[in-house]
C-alpha cells in the first residue's frame, strides 16, 4: 500500500462489469481523467460501474454498523482488485428536480445557511411603529438609567398581575407574605402596613421593590441584582417609575413592542419547509387555487369593450360590464385601450372594484357562496388556476420573518435578486462588531457559494427559482457548484458528460472548476465527447472498439497529443481531422410553410415573435438559460399539442400560434428517461412486442393449445413466470451483506 500512496494510482484488475473484457489499467491520482469512445462502448461499465461503485461502496462499509442500516448494501462490482481508491462523488446526467419546494437556494444549501444568517444578526422591526424589537435585559435596563440625569428619583417595580380567581385584597395578601410592602397607583405609593384604600380591578398597580436616586457609574454595580429578581416576580416585566414625574418606562424580556408579540428569531422560523416557518394559507407552496387572471382575460389584445373579460361576455353577467362601463371615465380606465396596455394600478382597480362596480374579485367571492348549485361550480372551474399566494406574495413564508431584515432586508428580498446581485449584497455587507463576531462564519459559506454559483456562468438565477423550470446545462452546474462548495479534498469526482447542455461560450467555465477541484487534491474522472475537454485532459482513454458485445476494450490511452498519432483511436482520428463527419447535402422543397409564434413571453422570453419554417431541419441555439426550452417545451410544443387535442404538461404564455393546420402529430424527445419501470425494456418500449405476441398466438400449436397473446408476456399472471413474477432474477436478503 505504501507503494501505490508514493506512485499515486488507481490500479484496476480484471474488470468484467457488464461488456467489459476483463480490463486491467493503471490510473493517476489527482488529474483529470477524460474516458472517451463511441456510446455503448463500456465507458459509464468501467468508470460509473465499476471505479465509482467500488469508492462508494468502501466509503459506505467504512461507517458504523448503525449508519449503515439507513443505508442501501451495494454490491461488489465484477472485479478481482481495486486499489489507491478514494470516497467517490457521481455528478451524473440527471433532468432537475420535479419537487415544487425545491428551489436553486435549498438545492445549493445557500438557503440553510441564509436561515442561520437572518436567526443569529436580523433585526425584528415592528409592524406598528417601524422600531426594532428588542428583548430587555439587565444590561439595557441599566444603560438607560445611566443616561438619566443626575440625582433624579427612581422606584424600581414590577406590574401586579391579577391571578385567575383572586381578588385585589388577596392578591395583596399575597404579596405581604412574599415580602413586598409598597405598592404604586394613580401616581401615589403605599405602605401596605399602614392605612389605605384598596385599589379597583381595573387600576395599574406596581410592585416596588426598590427607591434610589441616580448615581452616574455606580447604576450596574448598585442594582444588577434588583434588577434581575425585579424581572423573575414581574415575571419577566419591570417598570421604571420617575418619583418626580410620575413617567414609567416599561422593560420586559420578550419580543415585544406596540402591543404585539414577536417570535424570538431562529432557523426554522425562515423554513417554508416547516409549518413552523412556513405561510400558513399556501403552506409555504408560493401559490394557490383561485380565480387566474389569464383564464378571466384569455386574450389581452382585446379591449374592455370588445370583450376582454370573458366571465361578462354572457347576458347573465353582462351587468358587470355595464357598471364598469357607466364608472370607468371617473376612475381613468380606458374602455377602447387593449387590456394588456392597462398601467397594473387601473388592472388592480379592474380586480377590486370602483364605484357602482363590484370588480372581479368580489364577482367570484359571491359566486363562492352558491356552490351548491352546479352550474356555478362549473362556471367556477372553468376561471380557476394556480396564483400567487395573496398573503405572503410569493415569499412562502408567514409575514412574521419577513419582519426580520439583515441591512434592511428580509431574507425573501434577497433570495428575490439575481445571484450576481445578491454575492455583491454579501461582500458589501457592513456590521456591527457584536453582529460580524456572530455572523462572520456563516457570511464567509454563503460568500464561497455564491462565488462558485457566480463562476460556473449562472449569476443571473435567482435563489428563489424553482429548480424544476431549470435547462438541464443549469441543473448539471448547480449539481457542480453544490460539490464544489462543499470543499471536499481527497476525494474522486466522477462526472457523466458534464458538457451536455453547455454552450461552448460555457465549456472553459465547467474545465476551469474540474482543474480546481483537481489543484485542491482531488482526482476527476470524466465521461466526454467534447473536444475541447478531452484537450485539457491529464490523461484520455479511448474505448471501443464498436458498442455493446463488440467493446469493452482499451484502444487507446495517453496524453492529446499521443491520442492524436494513435492509429488505433477512432477518437484521435476524428480529433485530427483525418476522419469527419460529411455534412448532408440540402434538399431543395418548394414548400414554404411555417408555423409562427407571436408574443412569446414565458419565463424570460420578452415577448418575441418567431417563424419556424417546415420540412426544414431547424436548430434553436443560444447560451444556456437563454430561453430555448422554453420556446420549443412550453410555448411550441405546449400550444400545438394543445391545438391537436392533447394535454401537455405546461403550456407557455404566448399570444397565438399560426400554421398547426399544416401538422398531423406532434412528438417531443428531452432528457427524461424513458422507462418508468424496470420491466421496460427496447421491445416493449416500441411496441413491437405486442406484435410479435400476436405472431406466436396465431400459430397453430398455440391455437390448439387455446393461447392467447397474454401467454406470452412477462407482464401478467399466466404468461410469466410465477417465480420471479416475470422479473427475471429473484430477490434473496442477506442479514449482513449485500442482497443477492
Amino acid at each position: 500500500m505504501n507503494e501505490i500512496k508514493k506512485d499515486k494510482k488507481i490500479i484496476i484488475k480484471g474488470a468484467r462489469e457488464h461488456n467489459l473484457k476483463n480490463l486491467s489499467l493503471e490510473l493517476p491520482r489527482n488529474k483529470i481523467v477524460v474516458f472517451t469512445g463511441v456510446s455503448g462502448s463500456g465507458k459509464s461499465s468501467l468508470v460509473f460501474d465499476t471505479i465509482y461503485a467500488e469508492g462508494q461502496r468502501r466509503y459506505v462499509e467504512s461507517l458504523s454498523a448503525y449508519a449503515r442500516q439507513f443505508l442501501e448494501r451495494m454490491n461488489k462490482p465484477d472485479v478481482d482488485l481495486i486499489q489507491g481508491i478514494s470516497p467517490a462523488v457521481a455528478i451524473e446526467q440527471r433532468t432537475g428536480s420535479k419537487n415544487t419546494r425545491s428551489t436553486v437556494g435549498t438545492t445549493t444549501e445557500v438557503y440553510d445557511y441564509l436561515r442561520l444568517l437572518f436567526a443569529r444578526i436580523g433585526k425584528t422591526i415592528c409592524f406598528q411603529c417601524g422600531k426594532e424589537v428588542n428583548k430587555a435585559t439587565t444590561g439595557t435596563v441599566s444603560d438607560w438609567l445611566e443616561a438619566q440625569p443626575e440625582d433624579s428619583k427612581f422606584y424600581l417595580a414590577f406590574p401586579l398581575h391579577l391571578h385567575t380567581g383572586h381578588t385585589i385584597k388577596e392578591e395583596i395578601d399575597l404579596l405581604k407574605k412574599r415580602g413586598f410592602f409598597r405598592i404604586y397607583f394613580k401616581q401615589n405609593t403605599y405602605d401596605l402596613n399602614e392605612e389605605y384604600s384598596l385599589p379597583r380591578k381595573k387600576d395599574k398597580v406596581s410592585v416596588v421593590i426598590e427607591r434610589f436616586k441616580i448615581q452616574k457609574g455606580k447604576v450596574r454595580e448598585r442594582l444588577s441584582d434588583a434588577i434581575e429578581v425585579t424581572f423573575k416576580e414581574g415575571e419577566n416585566r419591570l417598570i421604571l417609575i420617575n418619583a418626580d414625574t410620575g413617567e414609567e418606562k416599561e422593560f420586559n424580556k420578550f419580543y415585544e413592542c406596540c402591543g404585539i408579540r414577536y417570535e424570538e428569531p431562529e432557523p426554522r422560523f425562515f423554513s417554508f419547509n416547516n409549518p413552523f416557518g412556513a405561510c400558513p394559507v399556501c403552506q409555504g407552496f408560493s401559490r394557490t387555487i383561485g380565480v387566474d387572471m389569464n383564464l378571466v382575460v384569455p386574450n389581452p389584445n382585446l379591449s374592455i369593450t370588445e370583450g376582454a373579460i370573458a366571465v361578462f361576455r354572457s347576458a347573465k353577467y353582462s351587468t358587470h360590464l355595464r357598471d364598469l362601463v357607466q364608472n370607468a371615465k371617473q376612475f381613468n380606465i380606458p374602455l377602447n385601450t387593449p387590456f394588456k396596455n392597462l398601467s397594473q394600478e387601473q388592472v388592480s382597480l379592474i380586480q377590486k372594484g370602483f364605484g357602482d362596480y363590484t370588480g372581479i374579485d368580489k364577482f367570484f367571492e359571491k359566486l363562492e357562496t352558491k356552490t351548491y348549485k352546479m352550474h356555478i361550480r362549473v362556471l367556477l372551474s372553468r376561471y380557476r388556476g394556480y396564483t400567487i399566494c395573496a398573503a405572503c406574495k410569493g415569499s412562502r413564508l408567514r409575514r412574521e420573518s419577513l419582519q426580520v431584515k439583515v441591512n434592511g432586508l428580509s431574507i425573501y428580498d434577497v433570495v428575490k435578486m439575481p445571484i450576481e446581485q445578491s454575492l455583491l449584497f454579501f461582500t458589501e455587507l457592513k456590521l456591527s462588531e457584536y453582529d460580524m463576531h456572530v455572523g462572520e462564519r456563516i457570511l464567509k459559506e454563503i460568500i464561497k457559494r455564491l462565488t462558485f454559483l457566480n463562476n460556473v456562468g449562472i449569476g443571473y438565477l435567482t435563489l428563489e427559482r424553482l429548480s424544476s423550470t431549470l435547462s438541464g446545462g443549469e441543473t448539471q452546474r448547480i449539481n457542480l457548484a453544490t460539490s464544489l462548495g462543499s470543499s471536499l479534498v481527497g476525494t474522486l469526482y466522477v462526472l457523466d458528460e458534464p458538457s451536455i447542455g453547455l454552450h461552448p461560450r460555457d465549456n472553459n467555465k465547467l474545465i476551469d472548476i474540474l482543474k480546481n477541484l483537481r489543484d485542491i487534491g482531488n482526482s476527476v474522472i470524466v465521461v466526454e465527447h467534447d473536444a475541447d475537454m478531452i484537450r485539457q485532459a491529464d490523461l484520455i482513454v479511448d474505448m471501443g472498439p464498436k458498442a455493446g458485445a463488440g467493446g469493452g476494450e482499451i484502444i487507446a490511452m495517453g496524453t492529446y497529443e499521443e491520442i492524436l498519432h494513435n492509429k488505433n483511436s477512432l477518437t484521435g482520428k476524428y480529433l485530427s481531422g483525418e476522419l469527419k463527419i460529411p455534412v448532408p447535402q440540402k434538399r431543395n422543397t418548394e414548400e414554404t410553410r411555417t408555423i409562427s409564434i407571436t408574443g412569446a413571453k414565458e419565463n424570460n422570453l420578452k415577448n418575441i415573435d418567431v417563424e419556424i419554417p417546415l420540412n426544414k431541419l431547424v436548430v434553436i441555439t443560444g447560451v444556456s438559460g437563454s430561453g430555448k426550452s422554453t420556446l420549443i417545451h412550453d410555448v411550441l410544443y405546449g400550444g400545438l399539442a394543445k391545438y391537436l387535442g392533447m394535454n401537455p404538461p405546461k403550456i407557455g404564455k404566448y399570444s397565438e400560434i399560426k400554421g398547426g393546420e399544416f401538422i398531423d402529430e406532434i412528438e417531443i424527445v428531452d432528457q427524461s428517461p424513458i422507462g418508468k419501470t424496470p420491466r421496460s425494456n427496447p421491445i416493449s418500449y416500441i411496441k413491437a412486442f405486442e406484435h410479435i405476441r400476436e405472431l406466436f398466438a396465431s400459430t397453430h400449436q398455440a391455437k390448439a393449445r387455446g393461447y392467447k397473446p397474454g401467454f406470452f408476456s412477462f407482464n401478467v399472471p399466466g404468461g410469466r413466470c410465477e417465480t420471479c413474477q416475470g422479473d427475471g432474477f429473484i430477490k434473496v436478503e442477506m442479514q449482513f451483506l449485500a442482497d443477492i
